[in-house]
């Protein structure tokens, strides 16, 4: 399950909610949604390990009480694209400690009130931002023609982007190290760019991660122009109101 329906104009992020509560899931919901982060709901370890294996993710909210959480925040900081993500712990007073010392970010102490948990998330969010603009990476959605070594032309959509590589949704799973070759129509850019590379992480969904071999310098002059003022629109991006009475942060929130 995948929480979103977002505000036209804001900036989405993505996220993974790993909790099998029906009360945390229904509480963070619309939290969740007004900051535009979509979570993807995990109830289990399995389906959480692999999101954050496989994607990249700017927020990882995860319920202390599930199974082996520590593992899931281990995970988190070995994986590649996520080792820097922001980490929001869901506590109660005893495992508070154990949390920050793994390696959580920022904390939400249960029993989770909606006012507490939005004022945490808030707390997070310009961190989740900060982040987001560091690594320059921008969630697309951009159907493709995709050449893949050994297999033709496939069809696939771009779902994030940035200077150094690209991630691929296919229909069928991909291998490692396959040659892949695409033509990219990036929006709101009338000419197309051209790029070669190779396929370095892939799960059996059919997601893959492509490092860039080869970019001609005119179509990386495009893309970087393109990538520079998509990621300047985080600087400018605003948090959503308030919708509580409270004002600043909740210094409980804050690691």
């Amino acid at each position: 399950m995948v929480m979103g329906d977002f505000m036209k104009g804001q900036v989405r992020l993505d996220g993974l909610l790993f909790s099998s509560d029906v009360h945390i899931i229904d509480v963070m919901s619309p939290i969740l949604n007004s900051f535009a982060i979509e979570a993807e709901v995990c109830p289990d370890l399995v389906s959480a390990l692999n999101t954050v294996r496989h994607r990249r993710l700017d927020a990882i909210i995860v319920d202390w009480s599930g199974e082996d959480p520590t593992r899931i925040v281990r995970d988190t900081r070995k994986s590649s694209p996520n080792s820097d993500s922001t980490i929001v712990a869901m506590v109660d007073r005893d495992s508070e400690t154990h949390a920050l010392l793994v390696g959580a970010n920022f904390m939400i102490h249960k029993p989770v009130d909606l006012d507490h948990a939005r004022r945490c998330i808030r707390a997070a969010y310009g961190t989740m931002l900060q982040q987001r603009r560091r690594s320059a990476r921008v969630s697309v959605d951009i159907p493709v023609f995709a050449r893949v070594s050994h297999l033709g032309t496939l069809e696939a959509r771009i779902s994030d982007l940035s200077v150094g590589g690209l991630a691929l949704q296919f229909k069928q799973p991909m291998e490692v190290d396959r040659e892949v070759s695409v033509l990219v129509r990036l929006p709101c850019v009338d000419s197309l760019i051209r790029v070669i590379g190779k396929i370095v992480n892939a799960n059996a969904a059919g997601r893959a991660g492509l490092r860039f071999s080869s970019i001609p310098e005119e179509d990386l002059s495009i893309l970087e122009k393109w990538l520079a003022a998509e990621l300047a629109k985080l600087e400018h991006a605003e948090l959503p109101a308030e919708n509580d009475t409270s004002k600043g942060n909740d210094k409980s929130c804050t690691a």
